[in-house]
């Protein structure tokens, strides 16, 4: 039961209660007690009016949620959107780079003899032991000199070494987290993305948005190519929660990142899989799961 229910059947049973009370305001003999009806009007009416403003309160609410909950799919949507286009450009300039090029004829290199100068060697004097002890040695103290057995010429007050960066989730809540991994995301920042992702998922492991985490967690490192790590990556989001609701995302890309690495058996047991246990999933994960279906030739 949700809170707003439980306030509208506790106000139900004041009304409820006050009735009797009303019914009852009568003295021995059975006489109604004078001003005691209109108290109780008064009382209910004020009764109504609580239950109004609550009403008011809790389609306010009821509609910043829906704000909310369609702001968030806008936002993934949009994600989902640049993700699929850059995926795209990279498979075009995979087949371009997969096609060999045009072998131009080589022409036979023309050489030219030179005369070079006769070498000169040059003999320098050994130096004594005193001048090897007073020469200088270039380094971060400055320059050191060796002599007795003692060094002189250091610097007398070390520059301290700087103190470590404050990590940028330093003090953020699991939400705040999650967003600024998600803002790094949409930034294309893709190697800030997965280490803050990777941070997320780390410090929050019973989190509730930890699923959507390791889902884009995974899409962090099939953007840029490595796909047998991004396999691991979407296997272990699937593997986690088989029921989330990343669960057919994470399939989906699970099969084509063993299709990129020339695991297709693999990648068709994974669409199967997809097409069996989630029949209702998102039509964008369902045509492309199709679209891959037909690529691989997986049949059935």
């Amino acid at each position: 039961m949700t809170r707003f229910g439980f306030i509208a059947i506790l106000l139900a049973a004041v009304i409820i209660c006050a009735v009797p009370a009303f019914a009852l305001a009568q003295d021995a003999g059975g006489q109604n007690i004078p001003g005691a009806g209109a108290n109780y009007e008064t009382r209910l009416s004020g009764l109504e009016e609580e239950m109004r403003n609550l009403n008011g309160q809790l389609e306010q609410l009821q509609y910043s949620i829906r704000r909310i909950d369609q702001n968030t799919q806008r936002m993934q949507a949009d994600t989902d959107a640049r993700l699929t286009r850059l995926e795209t450009a990279m498979a075009a300039q995979q087949q371009q780079a997969a096609t060999p090029p045009v072998q131009l004829p080589t022409q036979t290199p023309v050489v030219i003899p030179t005369t070079a100068p006769p070498l000169t060697v040059i003999q320098t004097p050994q130096p004594t032991q005193n001048a090897v002890a007073d020469a200088p040695v270039n380094g971060t103290l400055g320059a050191v000199k060796m002599r007795d057995g003692r060094v002189t010429g250091a610097i007398d007050n070390p520059q301290s070494p700087p103190l470590p960066q404050v990590p940028a989730d330093y003090g953020l809540t699991p939400q705040e987290q999650y967003d600024h991994a998600f803002g790094l995301l949409r930034q294309a920042d893709y190697d800030g993305a997965e280490k803050a992702f990777k941070a997320f998922i780390d410090k929050n492991p019973k989190d509730k948005l930890v699923d959507n985490a390791k889902y884009w967690y995974g899409e962090t490192i099939y953007v840029r190519g490595r796909f047998d790590e991004a396999a691991v990556a979407f296997a272990d989001a699937y593997q986690q929660n088989p029921g989330g609701s990343k669960a057919p995302d994470s399939l989906l890309k699970l099969a084509m990142s063993l299709a990129a690495i020339d695991k297709t058996a693999d990648a068709c047991t994974s669409l199967t899989e997809l097409r069996a246990k989630f029949p209702n999933a998102n039509s964008s994960v369902r045509a492309r799961a199709q679209e891959q279906r037909v690529k691989l030739k997986c049949g059935g």
